[in-house]
């Protein structure tokens, strides 16, 4: 019941709290367990939550026993269908007790159970598939083992791809890929469990590779999202699929490893301009996207005109939204920055804390309401108003922004225009010969 009910509740908190959600192969779920999901780890509980949401069984969740050490919290973590599990950086005399963490997830496989589990053993938001455990493939096999070979174990893998889980109102694409089967490991198992157990591994890892965006090499993080920024819209208008921003992500790094091996000094060149572009609009305080629509304001007053306009009319609606939204939208912010400072755990922080502050102050505001009034009518209106004024102040705030960077364009375009021209130059070269190079990698 308990299950059942949060399952709801984050449901609707994720529609909230990502502006879209991208999903992909669902049905590659398999209908009945069991069955074992494997995925990446960007972004700490809220990975969990976004894929659980999406499976129609209840899951069993592995997670690090540091997190079981306080007893009330334990309690609370296993009616959630959580699991310790022992990791070496965090103790290592504690090693052993997986053994029984081990015997559970057979037991709870051997009953058609899910188990979803995180290879990689920790959490960092990044672009990339770090090293994974062979925990997921030892439990898999080792259930079919203890099952005499007659069960099948699948595993399923899932990659998450946000475009900032720290951020709220981003977005996120998670895909299911298709599932492995134990059954086509079994014969070299029963001969040789470790090399089997490591193979099997080996095959979630680069199943799971294939679904994410996996930049391995840190020198080229940076540029791949410079060329994004630069070049990711012009290629999405020749690409609308659900997940073409993570295949042309995807395409970036690639093309950036292709022409590092077959054309280094090309490459070279092509860097130097792109970090001397981006360089430069450090100096002049403005970024990439400002410079991009900025430049392509056709009637200044028109847009202007209208950009006050909404603004003015919108300011007492805005304000509504504002006043009553300002501590439960504040709250978490503070309470999350202050529990860490890692990124991959401050979204799902703020997720978390957001649902229910947002929930209680909306259901206490309403309350008093109620209270002073005693009219039905006003308290239903005022509690309508409520999440409808606080998705406006999103909306406002949107106009507001993209009204102070044009106008920030602007003003340094009539006192810095020559700089402005020729960075709008120097980034129209750049997109040529990036046009370029894509040609010619598509040729090969």
């Amino acid at each position: 019941m308990l299950y059942s009910f949060f399952k709801i509740l984050t449901t609707h908190a994720l529609k909230v709290y990502f502006r879209k959600r991208h999903i992909q192969g669902l049905e590659n779920i398999p209908k009945n367990g069991p069955f074992l999901i494997v995925a990446n780890h960007p972004s700490s509980f809220l990975d969990p939550l976004c894929i659980a949401v999406l499976v129609e069984q209840k899951i069993s969740f592995l997670a690090k026993a540091t997190m079981f050490n306080n007893k009330i919290i334990a309690k609370i973590l296993k009616r959630f269908n959580m699991v310790p599990i022992y990791r070496a950086q965090d103790n290592p005399n504690k090693l052993s007790e997986n053994q029984e963490v081990f015997k559970a997830c057979y037991e709870r496989l051997s009953n058609n159970g899910v188990i979803m589990i995180f290879p990689e053993g920790t959490s960092e938001s990044e672009r990339r598939l770090r090293k994974i455990k062979t925990g997921a493939a030892r439990i898999a096999l080792g259930t079919a083992k203890e099952n005499n070979y007659n069960l099948n174990i699948k595993i399923v893998p899932v990659g998450l791809n946000y475009t900032k889980s720290s951020r709220f109102r981003s977005e996120l694409y998670i895909q299911f890929g298709k599932p492995l089967e134990t059954k086509n490991y079994i014969e070299n198992y029963k001969t040789e469990e470790v090399s089997t157990a490591k193979k099997l591994t080996a095959d979630i890892e680069e199943n799971i590779k294939n679904l994410i965006i996996d930049i391995e090499n840190d020198e080229y993080e940076v540029l791949v999202e410079r060329i994004e920024s630069l070049y990711k819209s012009q290629l999405l208008k020749n690409n609308s699929g659900t997940f073409a921003s993570v295949e042309i992500s995807k395409g970036i790094y690639e093309a950036i490893q292709h022409y590092q091996k077959a054309d280094a000094i090309l490459f070279n060149k092509m860097k130097t301009k792109i970090d001397d572009y981006f360089l430069n609009l450090k100096e002049l305080n403005i970024s990439d996207r400002t410079l991009q629509k900025g430049s392509q304001l056709r009637n200044l007053g028109q847009y202007f005109l209208k950009s006050i306009l909404i603004l003015i009319l919108g300011f007492p609606l805005w304000l509504f939204g504002y006043v009553n939204s300002f501590i439960p939208f504040k709250l978490p912010r503070t309470l999350a920055l202050k529990i860490t400072d890692s990124e991959a755990f401050y979204g799902a922080l703020l997720m978390s804390i957001g649902t229910f502050s947002f929930i209680l102050f909306y259901s206490l505001t309403t309350y008093l309401v109620w209270s002073f009034s005693e009219s039905t009518i006003l308290t239903l209106c005022y509690g309508i108003a409520l999440p409808l004024s606080g998705f406006f102040t999103i909306f406002y705030a949107r106009i507001a922004r993209r009204f102070y960077y044009n106008w920030q364009f602007t003003s340094k375009f009539f006192s810095k225009q020559k700089v402005l021209v020729q960075l709008m130059a120097d980034r129209n070269i750049i997109l040529k010969e990036l046009e370029s190079m894509a040609k010619k990698m598509n040729q090969h």
